[in-house]
């Protein structure tokens, strides 16, 4: 159980955090934020996906701009314009996800296993050569086969990545398998290796600490535990975690933990237990546009269980995170047809509204109307 090597704590409140459902920061609180969490001691922070929105690009310029001890990570696909972003805005690290299980290879990118290498591989070439420190995360590692993993880490070690990071994407590995998880891929890579946990099954925390006692180099958290569906492990029970059973002296402040958890509970409005496990209200609702572009396709890629096995319901939020295909669904769903330039134009304006935390039926049916386009 003894952690020997430094551990670092990559804070995703800003990015993962606020793609809860019913969550959008303004860029002061973004601001007020990460200042707090750089003078709490984390180190790494994640700024967020530029290609989401106008003002997450906008944050993320802003964010970068600020004078910070905390190294500074912009998110993005495994693709050349989320990457021109990053290197646009000029910060310093960028962290590529590409889906790597069976799922997503079907579901989500239709493609072989030799030509997701292929894809990966050109975007960590294009993304060094942007002069960009890379963190490549196999999203969904926890359901993808353990030797083409090794081959994906081994490929972009071979490029030049300097960081690796195992997705368990759905939350559905326990702190054994991890720990099986982690050992095997740091046995195999010479690189730090980072961990994402999700907390779909309530294990988030546990899964992050056996991580790290596998030998993981830096854990993902969210203040408060926010993030997709369920959300991220807490900040404030990985660190105490680490400070009191493991006996890690990460020089955390850790009299700052009730100011950065009222603050981030103050600026989200968020119920407390609306991001419980199989029963919370967000248990089995998704945001992200890529989220719910998969799950419309195949509802496993990212959900480990059906909402119906526990009489749930799955929904989707409609917001400044969604993306063409969870759009054009919804207007399918209320007998709306539009053209694809259409859907663009409803898209850019439901982009350009960060503080609606929601397009409920109603007001998707009143957008398209007032520009013509009747049901």
């Amino acid at each position: 159980m003894l952690i020997s090597k430094k551990i670092e704590i990559l804070d995703s409140t800003l990015r993962e955090g606020e793609q809860t459902p019913g969550v959008s920061f303004t860029l002061d609180q973004k601001l007020a934020l990460a200042k707090r969490l750089d003078a709490f001691g984390v180190d790494f922070i994640e700024l967020g996906h530029p290609a989401v929105s106008p003002d997450v690009y906008e944050a993320v310029v802003a964010l970068n701009d600020l004078d910070l001890k905390a190294k500074k990570m912009a998110h993005g696909r495994a693709s050349k314009s989320d990457i021109n972003d990053v290197a646009a805005i000029g910060v310093g690290w960028m962290g590529i996800f590409f889906g790597t299980s069976p799922l997503s290879l079907k579901h989500k990118f239709n493609v072989t296993k030799s030509e997701a290498l292929d894809r990966i591989e050109t975007a960590v070439k294009y993304g060094k050569d942007k002069g960009l420190k890379l963190r490549f995360t196999a999203e969904d590692a926890s359901r993808t086969d353990l030797e083409f993993l090794i081959q994906v880490g081994q490929l972009v070690q071979k490029e030049g990545i300097d960081r690796f990071s195992l997705a368990d994407t759905v939350g559905c590995l326990t702190p054994t398998k991890m720990k099986g998880l982690v050992s095997r891929m740091v046995s195999e890579l010479d690189i730090p290796i980072h961990i994402h946990c999700h907390n779909d099954f309530g294990m988030a925390t546990a899964n992050a600490l056996s991580a790290l006692e596998a030998g993981a180099q830096c854990v993902d958290v969210a203040i408060n535990g926010l993030g997709e569906r369920c959300g991220l492990p807490p900040l404030a029970e990985v660190v105490i975690a680490l400070t009191n059973i493991y006996k890690v002296n990460g020089n955390w402040n850790l009299g700052l933990i009730p100011e950065l958890s009222e603050l981030v509970k103050a600026f989200s409005k968020l119920d407390s237990n609306a991001n419980q496990p199989i029963v919370g209200k967000n248990a089995f609702t998704h945001k992200a546009g890529l989220h719910v572009k998969a799950v419309i396709k195949e509802p496993r890629s990212y959900e480990a269980i059906s909402p119906e096995s526990v009489q749930r319901k799955r929904h989707f939020v409609i917001d400044k995170y969604t993306g063409n295909s969870a759009l054009n669904n919804k207007l399918i769903h209320l007998g709306i047809s539009v053209t694809p330039k259409e859907l663009d134009t409803i898209l850019i304006e439901i982009k350009s509204h960060p503080e609606k935390l929601n397009w409920d039926d109603k007001d998707l049916i009143s957008l398209t109307n007032s520009m013509g386009i009747k049901s």
